[in-house]
């Protein structure tokens, strides 16, 4: 049957009018239907099929064409194949990306496309009924898994090795992220909980050569002028940025391998800066504690802080201390014990101008010195103390007809204050004179004295003598200042009861010029660069560069 102008719907039933109708030749009608009912098509169909009216156990379907494709990018068997025609493909064939599994395909216009089944493909809106051993999403061949956005790619797994790269196809490590110069890499906050990335394989680091067998945390930046790690907390944080535990060995070890012959890090650093002034207190850029307790026993030392300075060829010091302050309670360093009562058992302040007197020590108690003897154990010797700052010097003269003249050492007389208050005072002995007289010192001046012999006696032979002379040094504070109190108590804290009778004016006491004011050199140039210049026009700051002073350690290398 043949129509070559537009008819009504056409409707077939049963097998008989379907083979006439595909016998006659081709139809050129509106739409077609095929069913046992002889209802009229679907308007909006060329072709509807319906077997709605055949019987329940005897349903009918569409039996597309069956043929096998030998790749997606092939259109053969099928002879130019118009755009979305459909068929099953029964074969497995073809290489990746282009291979076919059975199942439907139609023409794209230049490849096979693979209809995907509801069971398998993945749904935008989620899927249900997934078993985890195995529904999975990803690739079942050696090729890489790539996800982007805006047809961009964002991140890729490899598939030969399983690698992970954001913002690289190349990642060297099992996660490696590049974000460029767009943000941080990796940015992770939580409101409970934290993470970690481990690190299982050793690591060796320093000279002499050392292993620790892998890292909870591992990082490590090749790179000038980036840090490795950084830790910070904001805001209305109330715990510590950084916290190290360890139950087994150190908490927090810091290694600097310097090979660098004008820059000196320090093994650690720690600053701290206060800009609240009405803030009280111990303000400390740098705390250690050592708790043993009432744990029972003596077998070792509880240690609060120990430094140790190695050099077999180099000037060493152990433990250095400088403090600058406008105040005048300032010390390069204070030291004090106490009984597990809290009683204080003696204090000293080293390198110090407490009360605005200089001096290299004050505290409680004497000073000492222990000298271990062979035959009288391990003794102690004390100094003597004085209510004022004296020097001492002794020597020997020769009297002759009852006559003798001392002249003080020159460097001795010109580090001393000679005044009718603090005249030289002299002490004298007599060698193999039983029948001396004694002397008297006449003519005394501020380089010398005279010693004559009393009641007119004209005895020569030797005489031993000490003199007492007033010190420039601190000449003007007078008998029994004023002592400072411990650290803990602030000046304007101490109880009446300890204010001395003496309390000399810091203004009239005499003070030596500074070291490098008397010889005249340049404290900063001397100074390494990384280190602190103790003194001058830029003492209290770091060096770090060549006429670069800050106040603070920098966190990079100075010049980078």
């Amino acid at each position: 049957m043949a129509v070559r102008h537009p008819v009504k719907p056409i409707c077939m039933r049963g097998p008989s009018l379907l083979v006439i109708g595909l016998i006659a030749g081709p139809t050129f009608g509106q739409n077609i239907g095929i069913n046992a009912s002889g209802a009229a098509p679907d308007a909006s169909a060329l072709l509807d099929l319906d077997a709605a009216a055949h019987p329940a156990n005897d349903k009918k379907g569409l039996l597309v064409p069956r043929i096998a494709l030998t790749a997606a990018n092939v259109a053969a068997p099928v002879v130019a194949p118009a755009t979305s025609l459909l068929v099953y493909n029964t074969a497995t064939a073809g290489v990746v990306p282009n291979n076919v599994t059975p199942g439907f395909y139609y023409w794209g216009g230049a490849s096979w496309i693979r209809f995907g089944t509801g069971t398998t493909d993945w749904s935008l809106t989620g899927n249900a009924g997934t078993t985890p051993v195995t529904n999975f999403l990803g690739t079942t061949d050696n090729q890489d898994l790539v996800v982007r956005t805006n047809n961009v790619e964002r991140f890729r797994t490899l598939g030969a090795t399983g690698r992970i790269g954001w913002g690289t196809t190349t990642p060297l490590a099992p996660i490696e992220v590049n974000s460029g110069a767009l943000a941080d890499a990796i940015y992770g906050h939580s409101n409970n909980v934290g993470g970690w990335l481990g690190r299982e394989t050793n690591i060796t680091f320093g000279v002499p050569l050392q292993t620790v067998q892998g890292a909870g945390v591992y990082a490590n930046n090749p790179s000038a002028g980036y840090t490795s790690i950084y830790s910070q907390s904001t805001g209305a944080a109330t715990v510590a940025a950084s916290i190290n535990y360890s139950d087994v060995w150190i908490s927090s070890y810091n290694y600097v391998q310097n090979a660098s012959g004008t820059v000196n890090p320090p093994g650690s650093y720690s600053q701290l800066n206060v800009t609240n002034a009405a803030l009280g207190g111990d303000q400390v850029g740098f705390r250690a504690y050592s708790g043993r307790g009432a744990t029972a026993g003596n077998p070792g030392f509880t240690i609060g802080s120990s430094s140790t300075a190695d050099a077999a060829n180099q000037d060493a010091i152990g433990v250095e201390g400088q403090a600058f302050s406008n105040s005048t309670t300032r010390a390069g360093g204070y030291f004090e014990s106490f009984n597990y009562a809290g009683v204080s058992q003696a204090f000293a302040w080293v390198g110090t101008t407490v009360g605005g007197i200089a001096r290299k020590i004050t505290g409680t108690a004497a000073v000492s010195e222990i000298i271990p003897t062979a035959d009288h154990g391990r003794i102690m010797l004390t100094c003597p103390e004085s209510p004022e700052y004296w020097y001492q010097d002794y020597g020997t003269v020769q009297l002759v007809n009852g006559r003798a003249h001392v002249d003080l050492d020159p460097i001795l007389a010109d580090i001393i204050m000679v005044t009718p208050e603090y005249p030289v005072r002299v002490f004298c002995t007599p060698v193999d004179m039983p029948a001396f007289n004694g002397v008297a010192q006449m003519n005394r001046t501020a380089t010398g004295f005279d010693l004559v012999e009393l009641n007119g006696g004209t005895h020569s032979g030797t005489l031993d003598y000490q003199i007492v002379v007033k010190p420039k040094t601190g000449f003007g504070e007078g008998r029994f200042p004023q002592a400072p109190g411990p650290a803990w108590l602030k000046k304007e804290q101490e109880p009446e009861q300890a204010r001395a009778a003496n309390q000399p004016d810091p203004d009239r006491i005499f003070h030596w010029p500074s070291d490098h004011e008397v010889y005249g050199y340049d404290v900063a140039k001397v100074t390494p660069v990384g280190s602190r210049v103790p003194a001058g026009r830029h003492a209290g700051k770091f060096k770090v560069a060549e006429g670069v002073f800050m106040d603070h350690l920098p966190a990079q290398r100075p010049g980078q």
